[in-house]
C-alpha cells in the first residue's frame, strides 16, 4: 500500500531524479564536452573559436527547431535541408535579378521582399506537405523525402549547379552582423535570432493550447487527441508550417553568410537536426521533450565536429562521426522508452525489490 502511494505521489524522489536526469542530460555531456575541448585544445579557446562555434550552430538550431515540433507529433521531415537549399536560391536569384552565376546584377528586388518570398514559400511549402499528410493519410517519410527530391532538383536546375553570388546589404547585412561585447569577444546575431525563435518557440510549446495539443498528439496519440476535441489535422498542418517556415529561415541566413544561394547549403542539416532532437532528449515516438534540450543537443555535435579540427583528427573522419552520433542518438532513445526486453526486466525487478 506504501509503495503504490509512493509511485503515485508527484514527490518521489526517484521520479523527480529521473526527469531531473532526463532534462538536464543533455546540458550536462555538453558542459563536460566543452571543458574536455577547451583543455586539450588551446586553440579553442580563442574569441574568434568560439564566436564560430556560435555562428555556425545558428542554422543547424534553427533547423533543428522546427524538426522538434514535428518529432514531437510522432512525425519527421526529410525535407528540411533541401528546404535551406530551396530558399536560399530562390531568395539568391531574386535578389541578383538572375539565375546566372556571375554576380548581382542590377534589376534585382531588394533584399526584404525577397526574403519574404523565400520564407512565404517555406511556410507554404510545409503546409501544403502537412496537408497532403493528413488529408490524404501519406506516410510522412515518403512525403517529406518526395519534396527533398523535388526541393533539390528545383535548386539545382534554377541554378545550373553553381551559386547565385550576391552582395550582403540592407537586412542581409545586419542579419549577418556581430554585437561587440568586451575586447574580442562577440556574439554573432544568427545565433541571437536562433535564441529568440527558441524563446517562442518554448513559449508556444509550454505555454499555448497548441503546445499543448502538440504533446497530447505525441503522448496520447492522434485517435485519442481527436476523441478529446483537439483538430489534429490543422494542428500536424501548422505543424510542417513551421518546420518549412523555419528550414526557409535557416537557408537565408546561411545564403547571407555565404553570400551565395546554391543547392549544397543544406547539405546533411536532415541527418544533423533529427540528431539533435533526440539527443536532446525528444523520443521518435513524440510526446515528450523540448527546444532546449534540442539546442544543446545541437551544440554536443558541434562540438564534436570542432574536435576533429582542434584535435588534428582526419578531416574524412566528419561522416563517420556523424553516423555515429545519430546511431548513439536513436540507442538512447531505445533505451529511455524502455524498448529493451532484458533492460526492461532488470528495471521492473529493481523497482519491485
Amino acid at each position: 500500500m506504501t509503495q503504490t502511494r509512493t509511485e503515485r505521489s508527484p514527490n518521489n524522489p526517484a521520479k523527480i531524479l529521473s526527469q531531473t536526469i532526463s532534462t538536464a542530460g543533455p546540458f550536462v555531456v555538453f558542459l563536460f564536452m566543452f571543458i574536455l575541448l577547451w583543455i586539450l585544445a588551446p586553440a579553442f579557446r580563442s574569441p574568434t573559436s568560439l564566436g564560430l562555434l556560435l555562428l555556425e550552430a545558428a542554422a543547424i538550431a534553427i533547423v533543428s527547431c522546427g524538426q522538434t515540433f514535428v518529432i514531437m507529433i510522432g512525425g519527421i521531415d526529410l525535407s528540411v535541408e533541401a528546404m535551406v537549399s530551396f530558399s536560399g536560391v530562390v531568395a539568391a536569384i531574386l535578389i541578383a535579378g538572375s539565375a546566372e552565376a556571375a554576380g548581382q546584377i542590377a534589376n534585382g528586388i531588394p533584399a526584404i521582399y525577397a526574403v519574404m518570398i523565400a520564407l512565404g514559400s517555406g511556410l507554404f511549402i510545409g503546409l501544403f506537405q502537412g496537408a497532403l499528410i493528413t488529408w490524404f493519410r501519406m506516410n510522412p517519410l515518403i512525403v517529406t523525402l518526395g519534396f527533398r527530391s523535388i526541393l533539390l532538383g528545383v535548386s539545382l536546375v534554377l541554378t545550373n549547379g553553381a551559386g547565385i553570388n550576391i552582395r550582403r546589404e540592407g537586412i542581409l547585412e545586419f542579419i549577418t552582423d556581430r554585437i561587440d561585447l568586451i575586447d574580442r569577444w562577440n556574439l554573432p546575431m544568427p545565433f541571437l535570432i536562433a535564441l529568440l525563435i527558441f524563446f517562442v518557440s518554448w513559449v508556444i510549446l509550454r505555454h499555448t493550447r497548441f503546445g499543448r495539443y502538440t504533446y497530447a498528439m505525441g503522448g496520447n496519440g492522434e485517435e485519442a487527441s481527436r476523441l478529446s476535441g483537439i483538430n489534429v489535422d490543422r494542428v500536424k498542418i501548422w505543424i510542417y508550417g513551421i518546420s518549412g517556415l523555419l528550414a526557409a529561415v535557416a537557408g537565408i541566413l546561411v545564403m547571407a553568410r555565404l553570400r551565395s544561394g546554391a543547392y549544397q547549403n543544406g547539405t546533411n542539416l536532415t541527418l544533423v537536426s533529427v540528431a539533435a532532437v533526440v539527443i536532446g532528449g525528444t523520443p521518435l515516438t513524440g510526446g515528450k521533450g523540448g527546444v532546449w534540450g534540442t539546442m544543446a543537443g545541437v551544440f554536443i555535435i558541434r562540438i564534436v565536429e570542432q574536435s576533429i579540427v582542434y584535435l588534428s583528427l582526419p578531416s574524412n573522419s566528419r561522416e563517420i562521426v556523424l553516423g555515429i552520433i545519430i546511431v548513439i542518438a536513436v540507442f538512447l532513445d531505445v533505451v529511455r522508452q524502455g524498448e529493451i526486453p532484458w533492460l526492461r526486466f532488470s528495471r521492473s525487478r529493481s523497482s519491485s525489490a
